[in-house]
């Protein structure tokens, strides 16, 4: 549709596009299944002889060739390895600090280390930010600590 949009744009929203077809396979596929079933509760689901949730036979063989495909074609791609190598440094560093800075997370997590070790208190506080969230705690406490030296 925007032939003249970054590469990354155009990217992301045909990746939008897909992951609204499989999701929306995948719920409805999921829903008429359960209702075939007969199941009436969550004990009934998890004593079904197959799995319930899934995608239709159809987007099961898409699901498939999108897979091969980004393996071939778009993991190795210079902006996605770029993307990912920058966050993957900013998770190291992310994780050292808050390692070694006691009081640097919300109060929350902080709390959590009277329980268990901090190390495990820091994997789930990282482990529940988005990409975009821990972009910008890396930027705001490495730019301003930056700024300061």
């Amino acid at each position: 549709m925007h032939p003249s949009a970054k590469e990354k744009l155009k990217f992301n929203e045909a990746l939008k596009k897909v992951l609204d077809l499989l999701v929306t396979d995948l719920i409805e596929t999921t829903m008429r299944r359960v209702q075939l079933s007969g199941a009436a509760n969550v004990d009934d689901i998890r004593r079904a002889p197959k799995r319930l949730a899934g995608f239709s036979e159809e987007f099961a063989a898409r699901n498939a060739q999108l897979k091969r495909f980004l393996v071939a074609h778009v993991y190795d791609h210079a902006v996605i390895t770029q993307d990912r190598r920058r966050s993957v440094r900013a998770l190291e560093e992310l994780f050292h600090y808050y390692l070694h800075a006691p009081g640097s997370m919300p109060e929350s997590h902080e709390e959590l280390v009277r329980a268990e070790p901090r190390h495990v208190a820091v994997c789930d506080y990282i482990a529940g930010m988005t990409d975009q969230f821990l972009l910008r705690r890396h930027r705001d406490h490495f730019r301003n600590s930056a700024a300061a030296n």
